[in-house]
């Protein structure tokens, strides 16, 4: 399948997954053979040798998971700990055994995400299709705590702590487990994991017994990661987001003042460098976009605007005791 037609296809399916009109009984019936093994994923309950702390989320796409990886790692980091970063590596095709990602590493064989990590932590970047091999060499390498990026469903991976996000904005879409929704598994799958923090939309509120994250442009940089004066305020600028949920990517933009040119491509969409050329004038991409790109283009005018994760104090709190409690 082309490139092209598995993009059609995707958005062709989020449209389904977001809209309160029931999806087509094809896409139903997928989904009620999907849900007898989906129904199965509980919580593993092996028990790993360092503390593990998984990153994820019920639905597909992302909510966020990579900027707070990034925040639980850097907090931990700035405890004296040394953490190491586990994922998949998406879309890159070094998954077969554990790879060492470096800000060097070629986005098509690790993935945009893993590049993005290993450009912004000095803590080590492990890929690998199988989380337990990459957890594995991390301990085996001198990690004394392990975040796993995405992992929620991985059954083979040992973890003593899973954190889900949930975007307050999307929820849980339709409802429905894949194809004919956006879910991984049951929402029941919650009643399992030691907290749920939701990614925060600007003017919902929570309730008091629920904790959320709020993701803030965080500084302008070129492709090769040096930092960069904003654009003009006013400009218009092309605006390309090739990540699951691009709408607050450029409704932000236009928060600063930018007349916003949107291109929403398919998460993990590669990207053309010609067609990025091609824009007129500033163009503004997000940090896993230029991710996919390696830093090979060095032309003017593109920016890539980096966001972080403010987490809540009594997460990072709760972190602080689950670890001192399993080192016990």
């Amino acid at each position: 399948m082309s490139a092209n037609l598995r993009a059609r296809l995707a958005r062709g399916l989020e449209r389904i997954w977001w809209r309160a009109k029931p999806p087509p009984r094809s896409l139903r019936v997928l989904a009620a053979l999907y849900g007898l093994s989906a129904g199965r994923l509980e919580r593993p309950q092996e028990k790993p040798d360092c503390p593990v702390i998984v990153v994820g989320n019920l639905t597909a796409g992302g909510n966020g998971k990579t900027p707070v990886v990034l925040a639980v790692v850097e907090h931990f980091l700035g405890q004296g700990l040394n953490p190491a970063i586990i994922t998949r590596g998406y879309g890159g095709t070094a998954t077969g055994t554990p790879l060492l990602v470096s800000a060097d590493t070629d986005s098509r064989a690790c993935g945009d995400e893993a590049r993005m990590l290993a450009n912004r932590t000095v803590a080590p970047v492990w890929v690998c299709r199988l989380r337990a091999q990459a957890l594995d060499r991390a301990i085996r390498s001198g990690a004394d705590l392990v975040v796993s990026d995405d992992g929620l469903q991985h059954v083979g991976l040992p973890r003593s702590y899973e954190l889900c996000l949930i975007d307050q904005r999307r929820g849980f879409g339709n409802g429905r487990l894949l194809p004919a929704g956006p879910l991984r598994q049951p929402i029941e799958r919650l009643q399992s994991v030691d907290r749920v923090l939701y990614k925060r939309d600007e003017g919902s509120a929570l309730k008091p017994d629920e904790w959320g994250f709020e993701l803030s442009f965080d500084g302008w940089f070129n492709l090769q990661d040096r930092p960069l004066d904003p654009p003009p305020s006013g400009a218009k600028l092309h605006a390309v987001a090739g990540i699951a949920d691009p709408e607050p990517f450029f409704s932000g933009l236009r928060s600063m003042g930018y007349r916003v040119q949107p291109h929403a491509l398919q998460d993990h969409q590669p990207i053309d460098p010609d067609w990025l050329l091609s824009l007129a004038g500033p163009v503004v991409m997000t940090e896993k976009d230029a991710a996919r790109l390696d830093g090979r283009l060095q032309a003017d005018g593109l920016w890539v605007l980096r966001v972080r994760a403010m987490l809540p104090g009594q997460l990072l709190d709760e972190l602080d005791s689950h670890v001192r409690k399993f080192k016990s």
